[in-house]
């Protein structure tokens, strides 16, 4: 009788080990940690874009557009222009809704053409310390050498989750290795 006594305190025991490993392994994979889960509670909200004529550029149009301007003409039914490299003043928000701090977050940047193509892909590193859960900070971002025509967009967002292959170009992920 002792030996069936033994055999029932041995399987219940293996089922409370069960049972607590998979209850350990169903909150690991609740809530990621680190820095991809206090990234999850930061947003980014594009504000408004200024396209800026750098000085350099403004003097040599001026100068130069007299010069083209009879070329122009000529050559305006022929193929179309190239986009012109010019610098964009970005404004936007970063929001922390979560209850992680991080000291940056790596926001993604995607400018668009009027059609709503993705044209380029950035990354723009972004300052958040002392930014705690419920606060927001106003970005100014200078971008520069964009291909910038008529009509473009610009959207901000700090994707997650981020793939492990990827990591290595957010800035925040360098604190865990």
């Amino acid at each position: 009788m002792k030996r069936i006594e033994d055999r029932g305190s041995w399987w219940r025991s293996s089922a409370f080990a069960l049972i607590v490993a998979g209850l350990l392994l169903l909150a690991a994979c609740a809530g990621e940690g680190g820095v991809a889960g206090a990234r999850v509670g930061y947003i980014a909200e594009m504000g408004s874009f200024s396209v800026v004529q750098a000085p350099a550029m403004a003097e040599e149009a001026t100068e130069a557009a007299e010069a083209e301007a009879e070329a122009e003409a000529a050559e305006e039914a022929a193929a179309p222009t190239e986009p012109a490299m010019v610098t964009v003043l970005l404004d936007f928000l970063i929001h922390n809704e979560g209850s992680g701090a991080l000291d940056g977050v790596t926001v993604d940047l995607t400018i668009a053409d009027p059609d709503g193509n993705e044209k380029e892909r950035r990354l723009l590193w972004v300052e958040t310390a002392g930014l705690t859960k419920g606060s927001q900070r106003q970005v100014a971002h200078e971008l520069t050498d964009v291909a910038y025509t008529d009509g473009d967009g610009f959207h901000v967002e700090v994707r997650h989750p981020i793939p492990m292959e990827e990591r290595g170009d957010y800035r925040e992920f360098d604190a865990e290795n």
